[in-house]
């Protein structure tokens, strides 16, 4: 178990018991009154799942970013991570795959499809496939070498085995566990071709550089799931996985200080997070932990000092390899 881990653990051990029921009540209220108000697919706040496939099962949990106001925060997230590394991919082979058309591309958690739909205008001659539980893509006003599929990841990939020749997954939020990830890296690997590339896209907070106020909001955060098999950074085990599975196994990360200490860049990231902790995920916070809004937005206040106080690093992170012939 990792250090952040082992903090968020002690973090939840400070919440009493009485706490604690109060939490799982405080919680199941914010299911009940968000599925009330659930109009559409596209317009729901949560999504409820209790999914079985071969190999992983999920208990009923909050989802997101599943919701039309998070697209902004989804283009966003595209943009800076195409900023980060000055590329949309680190597989070394795909541009020449572009180049030549004729490929067919599948990203994976697609989210609102804004990798997808950079690549589809500039690379007419090519097919895209995007696939995602939360309908947050366009259906109409898209390329027409651009198509979306609306579909749980869990369930496993609706495509044939060997159909692609480059498979991305771009990891929002860390809503899966070990097991599950056991799962998906094979199915990436199934449904790539012989010879193609997969490659994962993350984020990481380095732990020793989390502040006190903002290791307790992540703890809450974590509480949302409640589950103790979720895993926040998966990265170790994707590499793992991909060392184990693929050919010309390849990694890299870059590390970047929130806030005004990390440049331009630093900036962003902290304008990022501050998003999708007040504006993605910021009433179930508030419900949660039984606080105001304005307490709720000055202990943000504080994790915006905290972060120039600490020095707070957000690593990004690839990895990526060609599946074996």
């Amino acid at each position: 178990m990792g250090v952040i881990q082992t903090k968020i653990k002690s973090v939840k051990k400070q919440i009493s018991l009485k706490d604690k029921e109060l939490i799982r009540e405080r919680r199941q209220n914010i299911i009940k009154t968000l599925s009330d108000h659930e109009t559409s697919e596209s317009s729901s706040l949560i999504s409820i799942t209790s999914t079985t496939s071969s190999s992983s099962t999920s208990k009923s949990s909050i989802k997101f970013p599943s919701t039309n106001d998070d697209i902004d925060f989804l283009h966003q997230h595209h943009f800076i991570v195409k900023s980060i590394w000055s590329s949309n991919f680190s597989s070394s082979n795909i541009n020449d795959i572009l180049n030549n058309g004729g490929a067919k591309i599948l990203d994976v958690l697609c989210g609102a499809g804004t990798f997808l739909l950079e690549l589809s205008n500039e690379y007419q001659n090519s097919q895209f496939v995007g696939i995602d539980k939360n309908k947050l893509f366009p259906s109409e006003i898209k390329p027409n070498n651009l198509h979306f599929i609306n579909e749980n990841l869990l369930n496993g990939l609706p495509f044939e085995d060997d159909e692609f020749d480059f498979v991305h997954l771009n990891i929002i939020e860390p809503l899966y566990s070990l097991k599950q990830w056991d799962f998906i890296v094979k199915e990436l690997l199934r449904v790539a071709k012989p010879g193609g590339s997969i490659e994962i896209q993350g984020f990481d907070f380095l732990e020793e550089n989390i502040g006190p106020k903002f290791m307790k909001y992540i703890g809450y955060y974590m509480l949302l799931f409640e589950t103790n098999e979720l895993d926040m950074r998966p990265r170790d085990h994707l590499k793992s996985l991909f060392s184990n599975y693929l050919d010309s196994a390849n990694h890299d990360d870059k590390s970047i200080l929130l806030g005004k200490n990390g440049g331009h860049l630093g900036i962003l990231l902290e304008q990022h997070a501050t998003m999708f902790f007040k504006d993605t995920i910021n009433e179930m916070l508030i419900n949660l932990m039984d606080i105001s809004i304005n307490e709720f937005d000055q202990g943000w206040r504080e994790i915006l000092k905290e972060f120039d106080e600490f020095d707070t690093i957000i690593d990004t992170y690839r990895i990526w390899g060609i599946k074996k012939n």
